[in-house]
């Protein structure tokens, strides 16, 4: 086989995502499944597969004729299709669509159903085959999403191109060397000068490293299936423990929500449940979608630190800064939780001071040194 390709375009990204990511094999399936706008990205991903020695296919959804039968009859999209789940090799898909702005106003569920192309049965299926396989954010940074958010589109491509070149053994070694003491704290207390401090009880057995090295037959879709770019640390948090104030300092992306960039969250916790939040700007969309969010909304589930370098600010992955601590609000089955809220939601802190069992722990994004309001809305939850 020849040396892999230089260089930081999709040729290098194909050669590093098939080799360090997926371990693509000689005489394997590879299956690229991509949007018509992101062929640039997926080409040569199918070529990097063949020169590999696998037998590679590629997969397209034509965004037009996409818009065309969505004009036609909802119902009559079809999902991923199921015989892509059912083999035994590797899968690499880029996400869709490119016009995505023609999808606002539909529905938040016909939404979540045209874009999200593989569903729970997809997954179980792919799950039983030994199918591994990676989702492509590079896919997502389009000029429509930059104007969306109102954030510089180069600026915002070469970050999300880095963060998907760094190698996984990086973030593997990272991710282990923060794993080893949080693994063992049962409390965590997070302190920053803007106002948050929050207690927080971890739950046993419940670190997850994404490191982006996938394995075929993982117990749950986060194993066997991971996004370029990764690169966290998360551990669950165990019911009923959360005292103290949470504000993030780093703005929340979501395409289709109104609006679309969230800042300045600020959360009040008491015994474990969620009992007061406000935002600077754009917190119409986090009410909107808690209001619906049922049972399990209100609980923090889970805390998540950031450990690649290439990421900073990013929209969409800015989490995975190894600078950032984030905290997830309901639904964290994906990391092997048992919330089934109908919501989830994760703000991020930069610049956080982290104690673990009383004693300091992480001070900005460092392990082992020391240590006019605005209105408020009151969420009705109706639990204790």
């Amino acid at each position: 086989m020849t040396p892999r390709p230089p260089g930081r375009g999709p040729d290098a990204l194909a050669a590093l995502v098939l080799d360090r990511y997926l371990g693509v094999r000689r005489r394997e399936t590879v299956t690229v499944e991509t949007w018509s706008h992101a062929l640039e990205w997926a080409r040569p991903f199918v070529l990097e597969a063949r020169r590999r020695g696998a037998e590679a296919f590629l997969v397209v959804e034509d965004e037009a004729t996409f818009f065309r039968s969505l004009a036609l009859s909802v119902p009559s999209l079809p999902v991923a299709p199921s015989p892509l789940a059912g083999h035994r090799g590797a899968h690499v898909y880029f996400g869709g669509p490119e016009a995505f702005p023609r999808l606002l106003g539909l529905p938040v569920r016909d939404v979540e159903a045209l874009v999200a192309r593989h569903g729970p049965a997809w997954w179980r299926r792919a799950r039983r085959s030994g199918l591994r396989g990676v989702r492509m954010a590079i896919a997502s940074v389009t000029a429509p999403a930059a104007a969306r958010y109102g954030v510089d589109l180069a600026a915002w491509r070469r970050e999300v191109l880095g963060g998907s070149l760094v190698d996984p053994a990086r973030l593997a070694r990272r991710g282990r060397k923060l794993a080893g003491r949080l693994g063992r704290a049962r409390r965590v207390t997070v302190r920053h000068a803007n106002g948050t401090r929050l207690d927080l009880a971890i739950e046993r057995a419940s670190l997850t490293v994404a490191d982006g090295r996938v394995r075929a037959g993982a117990p749950t879709s986060r194993g066997a299936w991971t996004q370029v770019p990764t690169g966290f640390v998360a551990v669950r948090l165990a019911d009923g423990v959360a005292d103290g104030v949470w504000e993030s300092n780093r703005a929340t992306y979501d395409r289709f929500a109104n609006a679309p960039v969230a800042l300045g969250a600020r959360f009040s916790f008491a015994r474990g449940r969620l009992l007061e939040f406000s935002f600077d700007r754009g917190g119409e969309a986090f009410h909107t979608a808690y209001r619906r969010g049922g049972h399990g909304r209100n609980r923090p589930t889970a805390l998540t630190i950031g450990l690649n370098p290439a990421i900073d600010r990013a929209p969409e992955v800015g989490e995975l800064s190894d600078r950032t601590v984030g905290l997830l609000l309901g639904d964290n089955r994906s990391l092997g939780g048992r919330n089934r809220a109908r919501f989830s939601y994760l703000t991020t802190l930069g610049g956080a001071h982290v104690d673990l069992d009383g004693r300091p722990w992480w001070f900005d994004g460092r392990v082992g040194r020391a240590s006019s309001r605005r209105s408020v809305a009151r969420p009705t939850d109706g639990e204790p």
